[in-house]
Parts: structure tokens; sequence; C-alpha cells
């Protein structure tokens, strides 16, 4: 996955540079103009942030897109709803860790759109697959994509299962008598990607 992911992505990036006419063109993901934001909750309460797009780019062809790829970069996650700093550095600290997604050993993470189905105006179902700590699982979002000319906004989130990428610390899915340590296995991304020609 990760090769095919890397191949894909330049492939695309490189396309960017010799699309032209009106059938095939490839919008490159511009990170500044782009914000993805994570919840995450708990028994107690919850915990939020942002990360940030590495790098990416989808392609349209007749006006539809059909294939995309994007990486994230792990190193970046931020969290935004503890003002004390060394409790927000603690969080972000364990959230790096092999607890939760390795960082270190895993610094990248990937989404390849494998298919892009269009159920009504400006609104897509999107199909891909997400690769977390070296293991990919198949997803499913709904989106909405507005296309004008040069540039392409794609907004929409996405409820993903931490424990099918071998995330399981404080799941009660996993360990008993946690309590009110226990930790929702689901997480919620909310993302608004730019992409321009």
């Amino acid at each position: 996955m990760k090769k095919f992911a890397s191949i894909l992505l330049s492939g695309l990036l490189t396309l960017s540079v010799f699309a032209g006419g009106d059938e095939k063109k490839t919008y490159k993901i511009q990170n500044k103009l782009s914000s993805v934001e994570w919840i995450g909750q708990k028994i107690t309460g919850s915990h939020e942030g942002t990360i940030m797009i590495q790098r990416g780019a989808i392609m349209v062809e007749d006006g539809k897109i059909v294939e995309g790829a994007i990486a994230i970069d792990m190193n970046s996650i931020s969290v935004t709803d503890i003002e004390n700093e060394k409790q927000r550095a603690k969080l972000k600290g364990h959230l790096t860790s092999d607890d939760f997604f390795g960082v270190e050993k895993y610094p990248v993470s990937r989404f390849i759109v494998v298919n892009a189905e269009p159920i009504g105006e400006e609104q897509y179902q999107i199909t891909g697959k997400l690769e977390i700590k070296g293991i990919q699982e198949g997803i499913q979002f709904p989106a909405i994509v507005k296309i004008e000319g040069n540039n392409m906004v794609v907004v929409g989130e996405v409820e993903i299962d931490r424990t099918k990428f071998g995330i399981k610390y404080g799941s009660g899915s996993f360990f008993d008598d946690l309590g009110d340590r226990a930790i929702y296995d689901n997480f919620k991304i909310k993302f608004k990607i730019a992409a321009s020609m």
C-alpha cells in the first residue's frame, strides 16, 4: 500500500504539469488553504485538534473525480482544546506514542481514492483506502465537492474506528474494568481540502 500510494501520488502530481484541455485535470492540494480537524471522545469528555496534509492531488475527468491521493504528516498532530501548555504537550506526546499513532515509526498516513460516485449536485460518495500505522482499511463517506475553473474545494467528515488500525489503548472493546478511563473506538475527522491546477 505504501509503495502504491507513493507511486500514485507522484504520478498525479506529475500529471498536473502536463494536464491540458477539458477532459483530464489534476488539482494539487494546497496545504496552507486546507484544514483537517480531529475529535476523539471518552467517557469523561472529549479532545480535539488538527493535523496537516503533507501533499496530495485529485484528478478530475469530464468534470468528475476519478482518482486521488493524500499524504498526512502525523508529526503535525496538535491539540487545540487544552489551554495549559504542559497538559497539552502531554496529550500530544501520548497521541504520537506507540499507544496511539506511533509517529516515530509511522510518520505518514495515506488515503487513496478508489471510487467517487456522484450522488447529487456537488455531492459525492467517496470510497477509498486509508493507511494508518502501516495498516490499510477501506472507508466510505459523503463529501461536498465544488469545482470552479482551476480551483476545487472538498468538504466532509468521516468517523474512523481506530481499533482496525491496531490502536486499542483504552478501548472497552478489548479491555475490561476501564470504568471512566475508557476511550471510544471511533474518532471523527472533519476536513476542508483546497486544491488548484
